[in-house]
């Protein structure tokens, strides 16, 4: 059960952080001021996409909570952005992956709590 919640909350951390790394990658095609903005969250979010990699291939317990968590809250916060430009899409496509992503991990935190009290 604990390698299970273990690579599906690494699945779930993974599609997240390329998914935001994709609408990054993909606002790299404005111009202007908006190109420079672009090419920072394309940075941002392609670290963060490598880092989940990389934490899921080394099977660290603590740096997949840690991505998931910082994922969640980046889903969220773009959640909110959708919800102020009162994009429907924009909004339920982050909130949903927030609550995915969410989900898996308090069930990955509390498995791993469980086997520490043990």
């Amino acid at each position: 059960m604990k390698s299970r919640l273990f690579w599906l909350c690494g699945l779930v951390t993974i599609a997240n952080a390329f998914t935001s790394a994709g609408f990054s990658i993909a606002a790299l095609s404005s111009t202007g001021n908006a190109h420079v903005n672009a090419m920072y969250a394309a940075s941002r979010s392609l670290s963060l996409a490598l880092a989940s990699v990389v934490v899921v291939l080394v099977r660290s317990r603590a740096g997949l909570l840690t991505l998931a968590f910082v994922m969640t809250l980046v889903q969220a916060v773009d959640a909110v952005i959708g919800a102020i430009d009162q994009q429907p899409l924009k909004t339920l496509g982050p909130a949903f992956l927030a609550l995915v992503t969410v989900t898996v991990l308090v069930a990955l935190w509390r498995c791993t709590r469980s086997d520490e009290a043990s």
